[in-house]
């Protein structure tokens, strides 16, 4: 990454929302044919995802652009063990989907709906924030399958956690709870049902 890619993350991470091409400029000081070319090399390396802004008027859609966050795989991974519980005591089976975990993934979700501002579609939101995260997300209806986790290893090793986090995102993001998650963690694939 070049200085001046790394500037302009660095002004999308620190707006915190979803900026257009005209506020970049704006935050940095760098002319429009100039940033097109910087957003391109940061949405092709995963740093940053463009999203279709609908105004519902005429001609093509404008565009905005959201800093994805770094994948903190170390730092998930170590808070999913730490808020795994294990197998039950009693039973000998693992816990399902951890109740703080599902809380704290809405959390996530909802911080991600309000950057996502202006995508007023509950399921197109889903998509994009699916999509921005890294889940490589295919929708059929009421059913989303997602194709990668970035998060793979620690929702191996802790899908009681990851997983719930990850249910929990859909549901912030959606603005009500309901929806499902079938993990499968070990073959990807995993599904999310829609309320």
């Amino acid at each position: 990454m070049t200085a001046a890619q790394a500037r302009v993350l660095a002004a999308m991470r620190e707006a915190g929302r979803a900026v257009t091409l005209t506020e970049l400029q704006d935050l940095t000081g760098l002319h429009a044919n100039t940033l097109r070319g910087h957003l391109d090399v940061l949405v092709a390396g995963g740093n940053a995802s463009r999203i279709a802004s609908r105004s519902g008027g005429r001609g093509r859609p404008a565009w905005s652009y959201l800093a994805r966050e770094p994948e903190y795989a170390a730092l998930a991974m170590a808070l999913a063990s730490g808020l795994d519980q294990g197998p039950d005591p009693d039973t000998g089976t693992r816990h399902t989907l951890d109740p703080a975990a599902v809380r704290g993934g809405r959390a996530w979700g909802e911080r991600i709906r309000s950057q996502l501002g202006a995508v007023e579609d509950g399921r197109e939101r889903v998509m994009l924030a699916l999509t921005h995260t890294g889940f490589a997300p295919e929708a059929d209806g009421d059913h989303v399958t997602l194709h990668a986790c970035p998060l793979l290893d620690a929702a191996r090793a802790h899908p009681g956690v990851v997983c719930a986090v990850h249910l929990g995102l859909v549901e912030g993001v959606l603005g009500r709870r309901g929806a499902t998650l079938h993990p499968r963690p070990d073959t990807l694939g995993c599904g999310v049902g829609l309320p």
